[in-house]
This record gives structure tokens, sequence and C-alpha cells, in this order.
């Protein structure tokens, strides 16, 4: 468990702090990078910036998965500005105004919209945030809000899903363990399966989601952003800065958009996707990384096609307009993979500097057995919230809590789902995670906005959930989760009336009326 001790922990700290401060991710992220390549360097600042093209960047960008996730960024990136820029988005809100009729009703429409794309973390805020964006503006559903359902029904749910690639990476890392330590369970399908119920963050994120979308119980900041939202119609605060540009559509004279042009094409991408999956044996078997990431590629290449055709037909553009605002699109995709690249090497650094070592090590003198999903969650929530990686934190702490649990008799499967659960948090609210932000660019929100109004309701469910890895470590119920969803409401009740009663007795610019 070797580590630099409390400097491993500097270069993601470093980066959160400088994010937060000065509201630019691309530098504060370089600067962690920098800092951590000169302590591996040997505080030594020159070879620090030599090393850091080769040996982080060139490393990161070189790993299949991450390379396969930064083409499939261009193609989305593609698909998504040519359905935007033909007019069908804002043909289908207006079609889905029949039933929406509510800023309520809108929101709840994106929460399920967010579950209904279970498959994919990556796609979902870049599919559902076009699509919804309208219907956002039309009711004045802050950029903030509007992030954080996206955000909060992306990892929290591919983490459930056992048959993509989040199942399959989980599952790899538990067969592992199981060949060193044999009867422990049938198999990690199994063990994987056992453990659903038991992933109380991931299931009280999609439920409170849905809970604040239905009641407009919002507290702290997003409610302040809201306000703002409904009484002056400013989606976006004044100097915010969105991750996506949002281009008024322009269309022909005497071309009315159709949402034809939207539906025909996501209708073929989704019955392409799912044609790949059902072809590497979905639902019957777990399906590898690399068919996800293929069915999603041809899915949206396939979707895009038909989307070029569709408004040429229309002649909402010519074959050259289609393909000039195709390339426009993945080249608004270029500031989003910059900082998933960083992000990506900030984890690489971390990982070499020891950081999620050194975090387990000056907390495992509080392990026991009743408390060790509880203490692991904590363990994962911090280590992803510092390196913005979910999958790291598992390949961390899988290894070091399953033989801990086995030997001290703690179930299993709610240590697992602890484990998962913990890094979650982290991708989900962590300013340096990549599925942070996707989600600030499929809602066109200012990022640092995007964290700093999601983070509390983070915190709250993660609250929650370490009280409930308590009370499971101890009795190993699975039912507590809709206790813990009853005590959940309760809170954000409680925090909507305080934050409702601060807007009012503080002169904000923003007043409740």
């Amino acid at each position: 468990m070797d580590h630099y001790g409390i400097l491993s922990i500097v270069p993601p700290i470093l980066a959160i702090v400088l994010a937060l401060k000065t509201k630019n991710i691309i530098v504060s992220l370089f600067f962690g990078l920098y800092f951590g390549a000169i302590v591996l360097a040997g505080w030594n600042p020159v070879a620090a910036f030599a090393n850091l093209i080769p040996d982080f960047i060139y490393a990161q960008v070189a790993t299949d998965s991450n390379m396969q996730s930064i083409t499939n960024l261009c193609i989305i990136g593609g698909f998504v500005a040519l359905i935007s820029a033909s007019g069908g988005a804002a043909a289908f809100a207006k079609t889905a105004e029949k039933w929406v009729k509510k800023k309520r009703t809108a929101e709840t429409a994106m929460w399920l919209g967010g579950i209904f794309v279970w498959f994919t973390d990556s796609g979902n805020s870049l599919l559902v945030g076009p699509i919804f964006q309208p219907i956002a503006e039309r009711f004045r559903v802050s950029r903030e809000k509007f992030a954080y359902i996206l955000d909060a029904t992306s990892s929290p749910i591919c983490a459930l899903v056992p048959v993509i690639s989040w199942g399959v990476y989980i599952m790899g890392l538990i067969d592992a363990e199981l060949e060193k330590i044999p009867n422990l369970a049938d198999s990690s399908w199994n063990l994987f399966l056992e453990a659903i119920p038991y992933q109380f963050y991931n299931i009280l994120t999609l439920v409170m989601v849905g809970y604040i979308c239905l009641t407009q119980f919002d507290f702290g900041p997003m409610l302040k952003a809201q306000k703002r939202a409904e009484q002056t119609g400013k989606t976006i605060r004044d100097g915010g800065v969105p991750m996506r540009s949002t281009v008024e559509v322009k269309l022909p004279e005497g071309v009315e958009p159709k949402a034809i042009s939207v539906v025909v094409p996501l209708a073929i991408m989704l019955i392409t996707m799912f044609t790949i999956f059902f072809l590497n044996g979905f639902p019957q078997k777990s399906i590898d990384g690399i068919f996800i990431r293929q069915g999603i590629a041809l899915g949206f290449i396939l979707g895009g096609i038909a989307a070029g055709f569709i408004n040429c037909k229309l002649r909402i553009f010519t074959p050259k307009q289609v393909e000039n605002k195709v390339f426009d699109g993945m080249k608004d995709m270029m500031f989003l993979i910059v900082m998933m690249i960083l992000s990506w090497s900030l984890g690489s650094v971390c990982s070499q500097m020891g950081t999620a070592y050194y975090i387990l090590e000056v907390t495992q003198d509080f392990l026991n057995p009743a408390v060790l999903p509880a203490i692991l969650f904590l363990i994962g929530c911090c280590m992803s919230l510092a390196t913005g990686s979910s999958w790291g934190t598992f390949a961390i702490l899988i290894p070091i809590g399953f033989p801990i649990a086995a030997i001290m008799g703690t179930p299993l499967a709610v240590t697992v789902a602890a484990v998962i659960s913990g890094g979650v948090f982290g991708d989900q609210c962590s300013p340096i995670s990549d599925t942070t932000m996707l989600a600030s660019m499929g809602s066109a929100c200012d990022h640092i906005d995007h964290f700093r109004t999601q983070f509390p309701y983070a915190c709250t469910v993660a609250a929650v959930s370490v009280v409930l890895y308590l009370i499971a470590g101890y009795t190993e119920h699975a039912w507590i989760v809709i206790a813990g969803a009853a005590i959940l409401f309760a809170v954000v009740a409680v925090l909507h009336k305080i934050s409702v009663r601060l807007l009012k007795n503080t002169k904000s610019e923003y007043p409740l009326s």
C-alpha cells in the first residue's frame, strides 16, 4: 500500500479548490495534474513538465476504453448538433406540451427520460439533454436543476444494471476475489444481484430526483437558481458559461420544423443499439463494454444518417449543410474532451501517488465487522470525490474490502453494495468527474454552478445512506431502503422549508413572492 502520505491527496484537492475559486476547470485540472507530476518527478518541475504528455496524457488517450469514449463523444456531438439545428427537438417539445402543462411535469418527464436511457452513463446527458432543453426553457427550469436531473439519472442507474459495462467491470473485480477465496458465493453474477437492493445511495438518489421534481421541494443554492429562472426567465445566471453552445434554430423561409426529424432518428438509434445488445447476449448474459460502446456508436451513426436524409428531404438543409452541422457538433465536444483527458490524467497521477491507499490507511483503525459497510461507503465517497472516478474506486476498494469482509464475517452483498454506492457518489457530483461534466454539457449549464447546486443534494442522500449501511451491517435487511426513502423525504421537506425561510429573510436578488 505505497503512497506519498498527505501529499497523495493534494493534487485532487488542489484541482477542486482551484475549480471552485477560479471557476476555470481546465486550469484547475492542469495545475492539480502538474503538482502531482512534480512530486512524482522528485520535485523537479522541468522533468515533471516533460513527463506530462507521454506519461499521463498520451497514456490515458491511448487506453482502449478512453479512446472509444472520445470517438463516441465526437459521433454523439455530431448527432446532437444535427437534430438540434433541425428544429426537431423544438417541434417535439411543442408536441409534448399537450401533456406537459406545468414545471413539475416537465421536470418529471426529464427524470423519466433519464431513467429510460439506463444503458449508458455517458450518452444519457448528451441524448436526453438536447431533447428536453426546449421544454426546460419553456417552463423556466434552471440549467442547474436540469443538470442535476441528468447527472442523478446517469451513473446511479447504470451501477444497478448487471448487463452493461458497469456490471461487467464490477463482476470482473468480484470474480478475481472469489478465485482467491472460494466457496463465498455461487458466482459474481449472483452476488451482484444480491447487492442491488443494498445500493442505498444509488436507489435513493433516483428516488430523490423524482420526489423533488414532483414536489418542487428544492433547497440550498438550487432553490435560489430555480427562483431566478422562474422570476426572471434567466435559466442560466448572468456571467455563467454554458458547457455547450445553444444556437437559435433558423430554418429556411416557409419550412416548418417537424418532430419526425428527431423522433425517427432517435427510434433508429435505439433500435440499432438494442439490436447490437441482443446479438451479444442481452438480457440473458452481461455484455462486454466494447459491445456497449459499439452499439452506442453504430446507433448514433445510423440515427445521424437518418436525420441527415430527413433534413434534406424536408429541405431544411442541403447535404453540405448537414455535413457542416455534424462537424460543428464535433467541435462543440472539444472542450469536454480536453477536460476528460485532463481528468483521466489526474486520476492516473492519483493512482501512482497512492491517493486511495492513503485515505484507506488513515481510516482503517475504525473498521469492525458491523460498521465495515458504512466505513467503506464513506471511504469510497472520499476517494471518488477526490479522483472523480467511480471505477478507480471500485478497483481499489473491492480487492481490499472483499477479503476483510470475508474474514470478519460481514455480509458480502452489503459490502459490495457499499463500495459501489461510495464510488458513484463522487462519479455523480465531483467537479472533475466525466459524468458531471457531461451533465453540464447536456444541459448547457455552467459547470461550477452545476457542482455547487448539486453537491448539497448528493450529501443529503449520502448522509441517509450512511445510517442505512450501519443498520444493514447489523441486520442485513434490504427493506430498510424503504424506511430510508421516508426519512429522506422528511429531511428534504425540512430543508426546503428552512431554505424558503432563509431566502425570505435575506436581501436576495430573487426574493420569494
